[in-house]
């Protein structure tokens, strides 16, 4: 049998008595000798060379190695100093149409209005106290709750007298599930008697509605049509000034009413009038060409028709209910980068200039289509008095972004001044007593200053031969 040290992988053939280490230095000195034998050798090499200068086409290819790679780099570097300049490259002249869009474009980014005044001034009169319709929105909702809420300030019974559109028996259940039993409405039988100084209720039905906070069914979306009909009606008589609504679930109200889409469109069609949905709030006032449609049917509404009497609506509407003098106007574009001159979209060409420039308003300043993403995203909306979109998201993002909670829904062009607050049912919330009735007591004011606004619009545009004989 061998020795274990014959199978390692060192095996050693020293004579028999010579130690490993003794090898091990030996090679050692080995491997310095030889490094030192090429070390001589190189020096020999390098005393002939420099001996005897030999040019490199003298001595034939180089061998592979750094010194033939370098001179390699050296060839390619003579070789680009040899290439031919650069020829000169002129660019095909613009197009007038492609010059003119750049032109739009220069122009559409003018926006220093500094110079120009926006704030009506009106004489100073004694302001009477509106009476605000309120309905009650969906009864299994957030409504009545933010609606006690609200009217828990005493104070606003100075600005306004309440009137609520409802039944005892729903204003008790959310009474009772929020814990303010303390609150009272005043009961009123009819619309002729309500009182000033109070928070009234008239009642709107008698009958037994099952409740069931969170839920929205049937029966709640029944009966809030049933109190929106109800100051419908006190609004038609005269009876009030203004409606203010609480949200509604649209879809469990269109069960039962044929081509129901919202507030707006219903009270359009009731009043036979043309509107406009604006929110409104102290930083952003935002509209819509198109209201609550699908997306896919957006493109549709889009036409120069719908887009003028936008533009018209909102021109009024800032004038006569918030007091604008000469309103500013930003239009946004349908279409990504407001359609990249066509080659996204035409919608902007064809149809949204034209509509701009065509426009029939006066003392108005109109500008657009704007891309709408660097628009909001560079803050140009602070430069404008309000932002016609061309759909409900373009502009319901960006608003709610800046001003959820504070914001109002107000419907222009309306006969009667309608406003809502910005935020919908929340069922998840009702019955909890955490709904936050920020902006429903927003709404308020906004009907509140809309009425009086109104009021100094009518009186100072009034027509001056009919003044002159109301005198004589």
């Amino acid at each position: 049998m061998s020795d274990a040290r014959e199978n390692t992988p060192n095996k050693s053939n020293a004579p028999e008595g010579q130690s490993r280490e003794g090898n091990a230095r030996r090679r050692s000195r080995g491997g310095r000798n030889r490094n030192r034998g090429k070390k001589e050798v190189e020096a020999k090499d390098g005393a002939d060379t420099q001996s005897k200068p030999v040019k490199a086409s003298e001595n034939g290819p180089k061998e592979e190695g750094n010194g033939g790679n370098r001179n390699n780099r050296g060839r390619n570097r003579n070789n680009r100093n040899k290439r031919s300049e650069g020829k000169d490259v002129k660019a095909t002249p613009v197009s007038e149409e492609i010059q003119s869009e750049y032109d739009l474009q220069n122009d559409l980014y003018d926006i220093d209005f500094s110079s120009s005044s926006t704030a009506a001034v009106y004489e100073e009169t004694v302001l009477e106290k509106p009476v605000i319709g309120i309905t009650c929105g969906d009864l299994n909702g957030i409504g009545m709750e933010v609606i006690i809420t609200m009217l828990e300030d005493t104070r606003l019974t100075e600005l306004c007298t309440p009137v609520v559109f409802a039944s005892s028996k729903l204003a008790s259940y959310h009474r009772n599930a929020i814990d303010k039993r303390n609150f009272q409405f005043r009961l009123c039988d009819t619309i002729g008697d309500i009182k000033e100084g109070a928070n009234n209720l008239v009642l709107s039905w008698d009958d037994n509605v099952e409740i069931t906070l969170g839920l929205p069914t049937d029966v709640s979306g029944a009966y809030a049509l049933k109190s929106i009909d109800a100051a419908i009606d006190a609004a038609k008589n005269g009876k009030i000034h203004a409606l203010l609504t609480a949200p509604i679930n649209k879809h469990n109200i269109a069960a039962s009413v044929e081509g129901f889409s919202g507030h707006t469109g219903y009270l359009a069609k009731e009043f036979s009038n043309d509107v406009l949905m604006i929110l409104a709030s102290d930083v952003l006032k935002v509209a819509t060409v198109t209201g609550h449609v699908p997306i896919s049917k957006v493109a549709e509404g889009i036409t120069e028709a719908s887009i003028n009497k936008a533009i018209v609506l909102l021109a009024q509407s800032l004038k006569r209910d918030f007091g604008v003098v000469k309103p500013r106007i930003a239009v946004l574009g349908l279409n990504p980068h407001a359609g990249e001159m066509g080659t996204i979209g035409s919608e902007e060409k064809d149809i949204i200039r034209p509509a701009i420039e065509n426009a029939e308003h006066k003392n108005t300043i109109v500008k657009g289509p704007f891309p709408a993403d660097g628009f909001f995203g560079q803050g140009f909306e602070s430069k404008f008095d309000a932002v016609l979109g061309m759909y409900h998201d373009q502009v319901l993002v960006p608003f709610k972004s800046l001003a959820m909670g504070s914001g109002t829904n107000y419907t222009a062009g309306l006969e009667i001044v309608r406003t809502s607050p910005d935020h919908g049912t929340a069922m998840h919330l009702a019955g909890k007593g955490k709904a936050d009735a920020t902006s429903m007591r927003n709404a308020l004011y906004t009907a509140i200053d809309v009425y009086h606004a109104r009021k100094g619009y009518d009186e100072m545009t009034k027509d001056p031969l009919k003044k002159q004989r109301e005198k004589s």
